[in-house]
């Protein structure tokens, strides 16, 4: 490993990743593992880049070196970004899981037992299937989910970088309040909540804030279209904020007009969820309590709103498609694993009324000792505009 003191995280973080990475490698029983992962290779390395719709890997030893193996264009980043000092670039014109094997054979592995990700987006059905042709002697493990387990539980290091993104989301979730009044267009307000987040530190994220008005925020995952803001309608917002690509997110609603009684009691029940939610999450409680908790409160509105969807999910590093790691843990019925200490999530209560509304108030939540810690600080309340 090239000792670095310019790259984000402290040498010392990275080898605790490693060391733990290398034990839960011990067990399975495997010699090397491939991790194709981007959030994983990002996680190990500190390697990052858009350009992970080429094929990527970072080869990870039980005992020596780790090896990248990336398309020339994104060796810069291995140089600029990582303490690996092994890398096998390929050539836009090479077959890329081929110069895979070639690697694993220059460095003693191609006869051995090796781990791979088999759940992973970014390594295709045929590049693995490929692999296991050019690799007739080895003996290929699955291993997906192995370095995800050293992610779900966020280090002081990891948090220290998530606090920095959550006062970017706080600038740019202000802007965006500020922005809303009648006959503002949708497109005006997420402008003002990028300008003002960035300008406030944040890096590109990997999905775009959602910012939706009137009965479109009743649809799923709903962002801007040019839509004019209207009276007497709710404004959505889901916005999230990255540094170094670790995320926070959060979800804020606005009322345009004067209150209705409808608009207070749900600004009263999803105050209501998200702090009963936090408030039961503590180490050693199973992650379907605060499902339970945030659902026994949505669902006490008296407007047929419902909860639609789980009650949240992991946080940290993401790329596009999502900015969550719910494939890591998250709060829903009959998820059992306990939650530990430092885990973060963003927790989601929400309240949909199918083809006329939603309402939000989420927080990302680190777990502690006494209950759930919210990383961005800002009011919880429906706003008025």
């Amino acid at each position: 490993m090239r000792q670095r003191n310019d790259i984000v995280f402290p040498m010392a973080e990275f080898e605790r990743r490693l060391a733990e990475l290398r034990r839960r490698m011990g067990v399975k029983g495997v010699d090397a593992m491939i991790v194709t992962t981007p959030q994983n290779i990002t996680y190990l390395t500190g390697y990052q880049t858009t350009g992970y719709y080429y094929f990527q890997a970072v080869v990870v030893p039980v005992e020596g070196e780790p090896f990248m193996v990336t398309r020339r264009l994104e060796d810069s980043n291995v140089q600029a970004r990582t303490w690996v000092e092994l890398s096998r670039p390929y050539e836009d014109i090479d077959e890329p899981v081929a110069k895979l094997q070639k690697v694993l054979d220059e460095f003693g592995y191609a006869q051995k037992r090796i781990g791979y990700e088999k759940n992973c987006y970014f390594f295709r059905a045929t590049e693995q299937e490929r692999l296991f042709a050019l690799l007739p002697k080895a003996v290929l493990v699955d291993c997906s989910g192995l370095v995800e387990q050293g992610r779900v539980v966020k280090s002081e290091a990891e948090i220290r970088v998530m606090r920095r993104a959550a006062r970017a989301l706080e600038a740019g979730l202000q802007a965006g309040i500020e922005s809303v009044k009648p006959g503002v267009s949708e497109n005006d307000v997420a402008a003002a909540i990028h300008y003002a987040m960035l300008r406030a530190g944040s890096e590109y994220t990997a999905v775009a804030p959602f910012v939706c008005s009137g009965p479109r925020c009743a649809l799923g995952h709903a962002t801007w279209e040019n839509r004019t803001i209207g009276r007497n309608e709710p404004v959505f917002f889901e916005i999230g904020a990255a540094i170094q690509r670790y995320h926070v997110a959060m979800m804020r609603s606005i009322w345009v007009g004067d209150p209705t009684p409808e608009i207070q009691e749900a600004e009263k029940v999803l105050t209501e969820a998200i702090e009963a939610t936090m408030a039961s999450m503590k180490p050693g409680v199973p992650a379907s309590r605060p499902d339970a908790v945030n659902r026994a409160v949505v669902e006490k509105n008296s407007f047929g709103g419902r909860q639609n969807t789980r009650s949240g999910y992991s946080i940290g590093i993401a790329y596009a498609p999502d900015w969550g790691e719910g494939q890591l843990l998250s709060l829903q019925a009959r998820e059992e694993r306990p939650l530990q200490e430092n885990m973060v999530f963003h927790v989601i209560p929400y309240i949909v009324v199918p083809g006329r509304l939603c309402f939000g108030m989420s927080e990302t939540v680190r777990v502690t000792p006494s209950g759930g810690e919210a990383l961005v600080n800002y009011e919880r309340r429906i706003f008025l505009r």
